[in-house]
């Protein structure tokens, strides 16, 4: 691994963002350790005190909203009010799990043979946190706030776009009085996350990301069985039952599908209508999007800003090549220029007359394309939906509950929304299923996902 220097842009600007250097093997292998020597001092057994930095932390992220916010914006090119979700929703997690960090694990019992048995939950030990560029500050305390409430150590790879923000955040939590050597950051590329993996000191790993990046995390954690929590790609659908709720739902599908520019792993890619209701479908969905332009997300209005990167435009430009040649484009996948301005930014797409087998459904785009499906039956719906490789998120609409209750029940997924979507809460665990991911983060289960389970039994 060498020393090198990456060098972000502003989405929307494409102007030059302050630089970012790689930690070098040696400052990883010193905070692997740092962070394991650690794990035997008062951190991880001061449940009172984790509980009070985290709602420190907190508080000082609220402080310094709207520096994070425009920070936000200026690295990820999402709008501000996304940015203001993003922000919220961090300051909930922690708060969250502060509460959480004071909850006694474990349980006790009398076995048959009058001997006693006690299961306690201990912190799995130091562990790295792989985060993303689009979401990087929820994305990061949704799962080190958990982790935190166990009692974990902490090693940060942020993504180089957002690194920047990243590490206020950090020094935020420093200022709170989480001990350096506990919450540590190493910027760096994917052989940065890649060595932390591998470190013999590391205990567990969480990635947010590609399936392909959270395959290779896998496959380096194996080398020294590295616990993995992986929330990976996605292909949310939206399932609208024949009795459900059409124009409700696919005004939230339109929403939906343009949050982060499409950049997100639960936006919504796929809407499945009946085939009696596809033309209906077709001319809402179309009005929606028709209505969606792209802005200058630092403008308060703006709804939708621009792709991250050039190669994200070149990525999405392929699916609509893709697009032309095997389906048909209703509105969108135009690039355009508000403002004058030189960033990505691409009109969303709905695309429909779409076989389920092509690249189209298949694949994860990260982009705003939407494609519109139809289905015969409720059986047919159900295969439909589950027919990709993927099981993050997906939405049912029925005005029957207990036709969306069989529904959720046979659909592939992590969560399944019930006439709504993109519902996030930091008391429910969330994660994937398939090639979305494993573990769960979030509640209860995404503090026990950062502890060992023992068993210690006290003989008679």
């Amino acid at each position: 691994m060498t020393n090198s220097d990456f060098q972000p842009l502003d989405p929307t600007t494409l102007e030059p963002l302050p630089p970012v250097t790689a930690a070098t093997a040696d400052e990883l292998d010193a905070a692997a350790e740092t962070s394991a020597t650690s794990m035997t001092g008062s951190w991880p057994r001061d449940h009172r005190r984790r509980s009070e930095v985290m709602q420190a932390w907190a508080d000082l992220i609220r402080d310094e909203s709207d520096l994070l916010i425009t920070q936000l914006v200026r690295e990820t090119g999402k709008s501000r009010t996304e940015a203001r979700t993003e922000i919220s929703g961090s300051i909930d997690a922690l708060r969250f799990n502060a509460g959480l960090a004071r909850l006694p694990l474990g349980s006790a019992g009398s076995l048959h043979d009058g001997s006693e048995a006690h299961l306690v939950r201990e912190p799995v030990g130091p562990t790295v946190f792989i985060t993303p560029w689009n979401w990087p500050i929820l994305l990061l305390l949704r799962d080190l706030a958990p982790a935190f409430a166990a009692g974990v150590t902490a090693l940060v790879k942020p993504a180089p776009q957002t690194t920047g923000v990243t590490e206020r955040v950090i020094t935020l939590g420093h200022r709170a009085g989480i001990p350096v050597e506990v919450l540590q950051c190493l910027p760096g590329g994917a052989d940065v996350g890649s060595a932390l993996v591998r470190h013999p000191a590391t205990a567990a790993v969480a990635i947010t990301g590609s399936t392909e990046a959270g395959q290779a995390v896998m496959r380096e954690a194996a080398e020294t069985m590295t616990r993995p929590l992986l929330e990976l790609g996605g292909k949310a659908s939206m399932l609208v039952l024949p009795d459900g709720d059409l124009e409700a739902a696919l005004e939230q599908a339109a929403r939906a599908a343009i949050v982060t520019s499409g950049q997100m792993c639960m936006a919504c890619t796929r809407v499945l209508v009946h085939q009696d209701d596809l033309t209906s479908a077709e001319k809402i969905l179309g009005a929606a999007f028709a209505e969606i332009s792209p802005a200058d997300p630092r403008k308060p209005d703006s709804v939708m800003g621009p792709l991250v990167s050039s190669a994200a435009m070149a990525k999405v430009n392929g699916y609509l090549d893709l697009a032309r040649r095997d389906a048909r484009i209703v509105v969108g996948g135009e690039q355009v220029h508000p403002d004058g301005l030189p960033g990505n930014f691409l009109t969303p797409a709905l695309v429909t007359d779409v076989e389920p087998s092509s690249r189209l459904v298949q694949e994860d785009i990260f982009g705003p394309l939407l494609t519109l499906e139809s289905y015969a039956s409720s059986d047919a719906a159900l295969e439909l939906a589950n027919a990709t490789p993927f099981g993050l998120a997906v939405s049912v609409w029925s005005r029957d509950l207990s036709h969306a209750m069989s529904a959720a029940r046979q659909l592939k997924a992590g969560t399944v929304w019930v006439n709504g979507y993109n519902r996030s809460y930091s008391e429910m665990p969330s994660g994937g299923v398939r090639m979305s991911g494993l573990g769960r983060t979030r509640g209860v289960e995404g503090l026990a996902q950062f502890t060992e389970l023992k068993h210690i039994h006290f003989s008679i």
